[in-house]
């Protein structure tokens, strides 16, 4: 399998904040890669960084061998790297329909195809039935399936996840689970930011753990749990941590 991103020794400070320290990984095509780390230790912000919202203090970031260190986030979008959001974004005065269309819109200017792609991805997302509810009705669980919806709207080759399950309940999550896995089905790479260990061990290949900005450990997730620095980091006395 091809890299399909590189993530070379990226570094981003703000002030006095080390935020991300030389951090470097890489992605292959077709995986499904998690990333863990407590609160504050610098995950949204490599998010936010790869994906062009932020340019690092140093490093580089490459896409399909191309360098996309701080270029433009809609620039980036075309090249194929798309994100969602820890705080979902719905646009509230527009319906679920428009919200997705404004996603395809960057692949077509036809009205028609932008809504063709938009009613199929609202089919895969189970949104259908409120494809004219206004984005604001909706409810958590549905405001994350159309982030989703919209971000696969922009035809992404790689999709990057911030705590999609984050607020769901169980049911939701095990829906969400199976969307994240219908969606890598199509093709799609992702790398995934996620606190909910039963969601994210059994959906990754590898795992990528930051603590206090520092990449500290990258293996399988059997190996993972099983890491001393990574337990007293972030896993305690989980089940995990005692598998």
């Amino acid at each position: 399998m091809m890299t399909l991103l590189r993530i070379d020794a990226l570094t981003m400070q703000f002030g006095g904040l080390l935020a991300n320290d030389r951090i470097s990984f890489e992605v292959r095509e077709g995986e499904i890669i998690g990333i863990i780390g407590p609160n504050g230790a610098g995950k949204t912000t490599l998010f936010a960084s790869i994906a062009g919202f932020l340019r690092p203090t140093s490093g580089r970031v490459y896409l399909a061998g191309a360098d996309i260190t701080g270029v433009r986030p809609d620039l980036i979008c075309r090249r194929g790297l798309a994100r969602t959001f820890q705080i979902v974004r719905a646009l509230p005065e527009l319906s679920v329909l428009q919200n997705v269309m404004i996603g395809a819109f960057l692949r077509t200017s036809k009205v028609h195809e932008a809504r063709a792609m938009a009613e199929e991805l609202l089919d895969l997302t189970g949104l259908s039935a409120k494809a004219h509810f206004a984005g604001s009705s909706l409810t958590i669980a549905d405001k994350k399936r159309l982030e989703l919806a919209r971000a696969m709207a922009t035809q992404p080759r790689l999709l990057l996840l911030d705590e999609v399950m984050a607020g769901l309940n169980p049911r939701e999550r095990q829906q969400a689970v199976e969307l994240v896995r219908a969606i890598h089905r199509r093709g799609v790479t992702i790398l995934l930011i996620e606190h909910v260990m039963d969601v994210l061990m059994p959906l990754s290949q590898r795992i990528i753990v930051l603590n206090y900005g520092r990449k500290i450990a990258e293996d399988t997730p059997e190996v993972i749990v099983r890491n001393p620095e990574v337990i007293a980091a972030y896993l305690g006395d989980s089940k995990y941590a005692r598998a």
